[in-house]
């Protein structure tokens, strides 16, 4: 499939979204206090992952070299829970800033979805999107669940 200038910088601009997303995953799973939110996180930095992947070969099927500078990174490794205690980062801000954060990639999932040409490439765009709003789904039921995303 070979992409309009518009689209690879639409997957260009949504891979690096992605990549953000695992990055903030993987550091939130580390100082998350609360171990179903370590997990929830480390669920979500897997399935980032594979958007990540997904993004990557729509633009290797192009014969478009992945240029990224944020595709390697290197995840923490152990526990970082006493550090998000010292920098004053709480489980409630933590999730916060992941709802933002899907919320904002989900707006750019739909720009780049309005405006693909390729009818393939708007169907896997849209499948993503859709994903992302079920992250946020997560994100929300479990700040809700703990009394921090008051509906009334």
């Amino acid at each position: 499939m070979a992409l309009s200038n518009k689209e690879r910088l639409l997957i260009e601009d949504n891979l690096n979204a992605e990549y953000l997303c695992i990055r903030k995953y993987q550091q939130y799973a580390a100082m998350a206090q609360d171990q179903k939110l370590k997990q929830v996180f480390t669920d979500l930095a897997a399935k980032e992952q594979k958007h990540a992947d997904t993004l990557k070969g729509m633009l290797s099927g192009s014969n478009i070299s992945d240029q990224n500078i944020f595709g390697t990174y290197n995840s923490p490794k152990g526990d970082f829970s006493n550090v998000s205690q010292n920098l004053g980062f709480t489980d409630a801000q933590l999730l916060n800033d992941a709802l933002s954060t899907e919320k904002h990639v989900s707006g750019s999932y739909n720009n780049a979805v309005l405006e693909s040409a390729d009818t393939n490439i708007r169907k896997q765009l849209q499948h993503i999107q859709k994903e992302e709003q079920d992250h946020a789904e997560i994100l929300f039921s479990e700040m809700q669940s703990k009394g921090w995303y008051k509906m009334s």
